[in-house]
């Protein structure tokens, strides 16, 4: 997955359920702002819905070393992960960007469908007009 990276895990000195601590170049990195939500996983990661995955607010320490991300024991033990374990860490998606990204992919497919059926409706216009439309020559209607 796009931003995904990986890094081992270390226990917090001060265990904190939900917050982990990585190094503040990390956030970056993934995409994610101080105090956003970080996703973990175990290592290799398939990213799909069979996936076990731990949310977490990801916060920026310049003495965390930067392939380290520290989480809570009890963070630990959902995931099913030990200190020393690697695993896949990306920045949390949220609800309001999925429906923004999947409306403006939805309105580029409107615009292109619009774009076609009015060509479609000027050529059609057209061929009727030169059909209805007397020559130089012919009659008046």
């Amino acid at each position: 997955m796009e931003g995904s990276i990986t890094l081992k895990v270390k226990v917090r000195t001060f265990p904190s359920k939900g917050r982990a601590r990585v190094h503040e170049s990390v956030l970056p990195m993934i995409g994610a702002k101080e105090g956003e939500a970080l996703v973990l996983a175990q290592y290799p990661t398939a990213w799909d819905q069979k996936t076990k995955t731990v949310a977490v607010t990801g916060y920026g320490d310049p003495m965390v070393d930067k392939s380290v991300i520290m989480i809570s024991p009890e963070d630990m033990a959902a995931l099913g992960v030990a200190e020393g374990d690697t695993i896949s860490v990306i920045r949390k998606v949220t609800w309001t960007e999925q429906i923004s990204g999947a409306a403006a992919k939805a309105g580029g497919a409107v615009k292109e469908g619009a774009t076609k059926a009015g060509k479609a409706i000027g050529k059609g216009a057209k061929d009727v007009a030169g059909k209805v439309t007397p020559k130089k020559g012919d009659k008046e209607l």
